[in-house]
């Protein structure tokens, strides 16, 4: 989208009178003396696209003034009115609580650091970011030298393998300078109490989940809702063994949509069935719960769950792929009833992870016993603060419904520490001749307190072989994680007609049963920062090669002088065709709905709308055909309640809030 300022400064430029066509000549003019309005209106849109061959409708020049339609600039308008008044409202309000931040100037702390050599230097990979993580360089060696911390060898090859140090305190040290140094990331949990997600090889994370196959342990699978079944590690079933007792949960609900006020229990069950499509046998999940890390909600349910279920029969360990919030989920339940309220500032002083030539360890923290009356004690916390938290709740909608804002309707919870650690006592003089104690800075786990303990672990992360994420560079990945609550794109698609996400993936309409259809309603389930494209499938392939490197399509940046992880491979074709069919969900409502998402790995989803007992088909593409799976069962089923009227002469509708109350 075009940015605010900018877009509002040509707003005061432009008049909506009649709709007037001027980009016809006089001589035109002449020629058609009774078109009407809406005919004039068309012609333009035809006259817009004139110079870009087989290409329909797309995203970035339906922003720019000389290609806009009429209907995309009043609804462009309405959404800048709306946006700035909810920043105001924002402002006023400070925002929402992020968490803990990681300032730039973190690698001040670190003894052996020199300073940068540019002050403006905040860069990584030539890509301008924010709070920089510091740069790697894979040309020079790794050390033999382990984190104090963790156990890993340190590098600076690649920053999300564990014992990565930034170049510039790496570079040039000696091997006894490296001994007093730990890596990044157990700095971060150190003094941010931030855990960065790292990758693993697949072979390494195998072993490390092996390990509880003949142990007597819950494990907790924690699912990214926005790229499953992606996120769901193939075979852990098999890895972790056929009796295993697990938890499913479904991390980042607060970036769904709302389609209807029952969405949470239609998400629950999508989520169950993807995971029982992976090989888990229905009777071993235990529970399924929906989280948000970020925000907190779900988490004191989880807990509940955990403490009724599971109780203190054995360890627990938390498992899933890079990125889906393992980390995130470890540092709340720390800081929650789960943990021994004294241990929870210690355990980030004894920061481990594994890597192949390292300790296989990982990082864990003592489970909390839930006794009668522990159980009991947090029970009349939760009773005490469950009218306030549903007064809240009520009236945050009750806003939502007036103001429109987004935030106000974002799934919100909060985590409280019902458990007081009241035994200390206080600690005697040091400097005494006679005494005095010297305070607790580290865990012993070999102590008598600590060795009928049962643990909580958290594994690290591997990267999906269906994930593209190891393609992009870590300005692409930002392009591509939305930040709020998502607002699904609708378009219609003809047979023929190819719907393109950036250069990141593309839907082909092949043909349909129904010779009386024209088109069906798709709707794109990704971050609006990617462009997209309907073009003619005839031509598809010399659009993608023609605007790959242009801002039709943004993202990936093929640049010379952009460092990327890899070659860009291109995008291939899915082998099999992909066949949908339409159907109603609840025949008591008779609303037509989603009758199927067709994943693209990383990038988001495609929901499909179509009349029932008809049949479609699609092909998909994505980088290696990865990640392309057709879910049955639409995430969002209801999206089309979630957008606005459609735009007059185009494929496109209007977007709307995305959120609705409705049954």
């Amino acid at each position: 989208m075009l940015k605010l300022n900018s877009l509002l400064r040509n707003i005061n430029k432009l008049k909506f009178p009649a709709i007037v066509c001027r980009n016809f000549s006089a001589k035109t003019e002449e020629q058609l003396p009774k078109l009407s309005s809406r005919q004039k209106t068309w012609l333009e849109t035809q006259e817009r696209y004139k110079n870009y061959q087989n290409i329909i409708y797309s995203s970035y020049l339906e922003t720019q003034e000389e290609h806009m339609s009429y209907g995309l600039k009043r609804s462009l308008i309405n959404k800048i009115r709306r946006d700035r008044k909810r920043q105001q409202n924002e402002s006023k309000q400070g925002g929402l609580s992020t968490g803990s931040q990681i300032p730039n100037d973190w690698m001040e702390e670190y003894e052996h650091y020199s300073g940068a050599a540019d002050e403006n230097d905040t860069t990584i990979n030539g890509n301008e970011v924010e709070n920089t993580l510091g740069k790697a360089d894979s040309t020079i060696p790794a050390s033999n030298v382990p984190c104090n911390g963790c156990g890993a060898y340190l590098h600076c090859n690649h920053h999300t393998r564990p014992g990565f140090l930034p170049v510039e305190i790496f570079k040039g040290r000696t091997t006894k300078e490296l001994k007093t140094i730990i890596c990044q990331r157990c700095h971060f949990l150190k003094n941010y109490n931030i855990a960065l997600d790292i990758e693993v090889t697949a072979e390494s994370y195998v072993d490390t989940i092996s390990r509880i196959k003949n142990e007597f342990a819950l494990a907790i699978v924690i699912v990214d809702l926005l790229d499953f079944p992606c996120s769901i590690w193939p075979g852990m079933h098999e890895v972790l063994g056929p009796k295993r007792p697990i938890f499913v949960v479904g991390n980042k609900v607060d970036l769904l949509p709302r389609d209807s006020n029952g969405y949470l229990d239609h998400v629950k069950q999508c989520l169950k069935e993807e995971i029982i499509k992976t090989g888990f046998d229905r009777l071993n999940i235990k529970h399924v719960s929906l989280i948000s890390a970020k925000t907190g909600y779900g988490v004191e349910e989880l807990i509940t769950q955990l403490q009724k279920i599971w109780a203190y029969k054995g360890d627990v360990y938390l498992v899933g792929c890079t990125n889906v919030g393992k980390s995130s989920l470890f540092n709340i339940l720390l800081n929650s009833d789960y943990s021994r309220p004294q241990v929870s500032d210690l355990i980030p002083k004894a920061t481990t992870c594994p890597w192949p030539g390292t300790t296989l360890q990982m990082l864990k923290f003592p489970i909390y016993r839930p006794s009668e009356i522990r159980i009991f004690q947090r029970f009349k916390r939760l009773q005490s603060e469950k009218f306030a938290k549903a007064e809240m709740a009520k009236l945050r909608l009750e806003k939502a419904r007036k103001t429109g804002n987004i935030e106000d309707v974002v799934p919100m919870g909060t985590i409280g520490r019902t458990y007081i650690d009241n035994s200390a006592v206080e600690v005697a003089d040091p400097f005494a001749l006679g005494g005095g104690t010297q305070p607790i800075t580290s865990l012993n786990e070999k102590s008598k307190e600590f060795q009928q303990a049962r643990w909580l672990y958290d594994t690290p992360g591997v990267m999906h072989p269906d994930q593209i994420t190891n393609l992009l560079t870590p300005q692409e990945l930002m392009e591509l994680q939305p930040k709020q609550m998502i607002s699904p794109r609708a378009y219609r698609l003809k047979p023929g007609m190819s719907l393109f996400v950036a250069g990141l993936a593309r839907l082909d309409f092949i043909e349909c049963s129904s010779k009386d259809l024209d088109w069906i309603q798709a709707f794109l389930f990704a971050s609006f920062n990617l462009p997209t494209l309907i073009v003619k499938t005839e031509g598809a392939e010399e659009v993608y090669k023609q605007y790959l490197n242009s801002p039709l399509m943004h993202v990936p940046n093929i640049n010379e002088n952009t460092k990327r992880p890899c070659d860009w491979p291109g995008l291939q074709c899915h082998p099999d065709e992909i066949k949908v069919k339409g159907y109603i969900l609840k025949p008591k409502i008779n609303e037509l709905n989603c009758s199927a998402d067709i994943t693209l790995s990383s990038v988001g989803w495609v929901g499909l709308r179509i009349p029932v007992d008809t049949e479609c088909w699609f092909k998909a593409w994505t980088p290696g055909a990865k990640g392309i799976y057709c879910r049955n069962l639409s995430l969002i089923p209801y999206a089309e309640r979630l957008i606005g009227k459609k735009i007059r002469n185009s494929l496109a509708y209007n977007t709307s809030k995305p959120f609705i109350f409705k049954k």
